[in-house]
């Protein structure tokens, strides 16, 4: 492995698990957790919280998948794809990137061609990979969508669907030099990898193939929560919440009252202060961005206008601004 921590250039193709392997969390609770709260809110927020027992459960006992399954379930069952698809975009890579295994990233970027494998929707996680681990192709499970364009809950059930039938319609006639994933797992793809890697990497390896590349970094962010939500975190925050209305309230109305010739700020260092007391308060996370950043961020320019492509009379008010 050695020669590909060498500095030359990439060369090959891996197939990497994401899961326990590019990211060290195998525990996908965490992110349908988000997935809940940005597109249905508190109440699925928290049924979702208070069925974490019961997954905890069929987890021990051996029944992951279908754990998964019923997390699936009540975090998505009712919600637009494209509701899915934008919390995918502008919310979940941030708490992916801070969960990212550098000494798994260091040999998976690497490679020419990357490939990553994983259990959870693929809707999930494919911006993130392609984006910012720069893979390929993304294998994962596939969600039922109604003709409405709702989610149902449930994966599409069919044999052309599981991963070792995808890998095989990526590669062809051909197999991926490398498989990347855990020890324990037992996972299809590996056995379908000419070689394979897995965790610890070395610690020489990893020190000189950190200097190489890093993930590209997450700039937008528009998510409402600031830590990721583990069962204790999402437990604080509901017992929070009400607690937490209550106070900003109170913090409003004396706001209101105070006169405002008594406040050595302008309106809107008064409104900017308010909101940002506001998010403290409800455990939301102020990103600082102002719209002209959004708009530069999502449309990938400096978020102006261009007046050339415009008519001349719009070129003219340019001109007198």
């Amino acid at each position: 492995m050695e020669d590909r921590h060498s500095g030359r250039p990439e060369s090959g193709s891996i197939v990497s698990e994401l899961e326990g392997t590019l990211l060290d969390d195998v525990d996908p609770f965490p992110y349908f957790m988000l997935l809940a709260f940005e597109t249905s809110g508190l109440i699925r927020f928290a049924a979702l919280l208070f069925l974490w027992p019961v997954l905890r459960l069929l987890q021990s006992i051996g029944m992951a998948g279908l754990s998964l399954q019923l997390t699936v379930f009540v975090a998505v069952a009712g919600v637009r794809e494209s509701e899915m698809e934008a919390v995918a975009r502008a919310v979940l890579p941030k708490f992916f990137m801070d969960d990212v295994n550098m000494a798994a990233w260091s040999v998976f970027s690497s490679f020419k061609s990357k490939v990553v494998v994983t259990s959870w929707p693929r809707v999930m996680v494919e911006r993130f990979v392609k984006d910012h681990l720069h893979a390929d192709d993304v294998v994962g499970r596939e969600l039922e969508i109604s003709r409405f364009g709702y989610a149902t809950g449930f994966f599409k059930r069919a044999e052309k669907d599981s991963p070792l039938c995808k890998l095989r319609a990526i590669f062809k006639d051909d197999k991926p030099d490398a498989g990347f994933g855990r020890r324990t797992s037992a996972r299809s793809f590996l056995s379908f990898c000419k070689e394979q890697y897995h965790l610890p990497m070395a610690a020489c390896d990893l020190k000189q193939s950190q200097e190489l590349s890093r993930p590209r970094p997450v700039v937008f962010h528009d998510g409402r929560l600031v830590a990721r939500p583990t069962p204790l975190t999402a437990l604080l925050i509901v017992l929070w919440m009400p607690l937490g209305v209550v106070v900003a309230f109170v913090r409003i109305t004396i706001g209101l009252i105070i006169p405002i010739w008594w406040i050595p700020a302008s309106p809107y260092d008064v409104a900017n202060y308010v909101q940002r007391i506001l998010g403290a308060t409800l455990g939301f996370e102020c990103t600082n961005f102002t719209r002209k950043d959004k708009y530069r961020v999502l449309a990938g320019n400096d978020g102006t206008v261009n007046f050339k492509s415009t008519t001349p009379w719009m070129a003219r008010v340019k001109e007198v601004m």
